[in-house]
């Protein structure tokens, strides 16, 4: 055979490979994903989402597979359009992801510059709009009430801002089936990059300067009265460690969780909760601690391990489940959603030595948990 017609045939078998995704049937999907912290067009907080959706073929009621730069509800930068969570917007929908309510500020000279200072001053800011009011909680607890919706939440839609308003975050954390102690948890592969405001904390509270290097894991307990003011914190560095990265463990076998790799690095930020008697915690938050490092954690009340996924299923209501981390926030796909598999070939790309760590949890991970989360709503 010639090679030219060798190479016709790869070619052929490669077409025909990439139009399965254009042939295969769409399902519609009621979705209404909230992101309140869009403060620049990268839409980061819940393009992740969107990504998988349009993997998977699910597309809206009119048959169109959502944009992420306009199929939310929040804050839109390119208009300054600011939504509120309400009844007329649930109607229809069948799952509702509370993706991020950290909310929008004043960056006077950008947010790209703003992180960029971050390390090394502190800048004020005010904030703009944010948070979840008392309204929204109950829009929210009276969806938790209905009977085959789907209703998922993740940090951060309990702390500040939502503490702007009474009552608001225990109503929500009720309906998670969860009780958020106000600590918060940071993996940094250097510790020279934290935050300004955790250097100035920790001085604050030991006084002493914080002139850590290396990887470090930091956590740091926020008041409920004032933003960027915390009460404690702790930090460890990898002389503490007995192992390189903190780890999502997933121990129960659950329809939610099938598939799901049983360990995931997990780096980005994580609540310390604790989950009620009616809740189920199918997945776990693992300090890379030594026992001699833990002994810090106890004297605060924190276990070793914390729920990192929580699910409470109420008979004849929707069923709940809270990602006790900034889980939607990911970095952007190798490869683009249309391309058939796309999402299983990137599974395989994570298992290569010197991927980062955050596809790891986001392809083997994230990603089947979410799919199996939506066959709630499309069997």
């Amino acid at each position: 055979m010639k090679r030219w017609h060798i190479f016709s045939i790869l070619l052929l078998i490669l077409i025909i490979y990439f139009a399965i995704w254009f042939v295969t049937p769409t399902r519609a999907l009621s979705l209404l994903v909230v992101d309140k912290t869009v403060p620049e067009p990268s839409y980061r907080e819940h393009q992740a989402i969107f990504w998988l959706t349009k993997q998977w073929r699910m597309t809206n009621e009119s048959g169109d597979f959502r944009k992420y730069e306009y199929d939310y509800l929040g804050y839109h930068p390119e208009t300054g359009q600011r939504e509120l969570l309400t009844e007329e917007a649930l109607e229809g929908i069948e799952l509702l992801y509370l993706a991020d309510t950290y909310g929008i500020y004043n960056y006077e000279d950008g947010l790209t510059n703003y992180e960029l200072r971050l390390p090394y001053e502190l800048i004020d800011i005010d904030l703009i709009y944010g948070g979840l009011n008392t309204e929204e909680a109950s829009v929210i607890k009276d969806y938790s009430t209905k009977k085959d919706h789907v209703l998922i939440g993740e940090h951060n839609i309990f702390g500040y801002p939502t503490y702007n308003f009474p009552g608001s975050s225990p109503i929500i954390q009720e309906v998670f089936g969860v009780n958020y102690s106000g600590w918060l948890v940071r993996y940094y592969e250097e510790l020279e990059d934290v935050a300004y405001w955790v250097k100035l904390t920790y001085e604050r509270i030991y006084g002493v300067e914080l002139d850590l290097t290396g990887p470090g894991l930091v956590l740091v307990r926020e008041g409920s009265r004032a933003s960027g003011w915390f009460e404690d914190i702790v930090i460890f560095q990898d002389k503490d460690f007995n192992q390189q990265y903190p780890m999502i463990a997933t121990e129960k076998e659950h329809p939610l969780t099938k598939g799901a790799a049983k360990r995931v690095p997990y780096l980005y930020w994580v609540e310390v909760l604790e989950a009620d008697n009616a809740a189920d915690v199918l997945a776990y938050y693992e300090f890379p601690l030594t026992d001699e490092a833990s002994e810090k954690l106890k004297i605060r009340e924190i276990d070793t391990k914390i729920p990192a996924l929580v699910y409470k299923q109420v008979p004849n209501e929707a069923a709940r489940i809270y990602f006790a981390g900034d889980f939607a926030d990911q970095l952007p796909a190798f490869l683009p959603p249309w391309m058939t598999e796309s999402g299983r070939i990137q599974r395989l790309f994570t298992y290569i030595p010197g991927v980062p760590p955050q596809y790891k949890f986001y392809f083997q991970w994230f990603s089947p948990v979410l799919k199996n989360i939506t066959d709630l709503v499309l069997p």
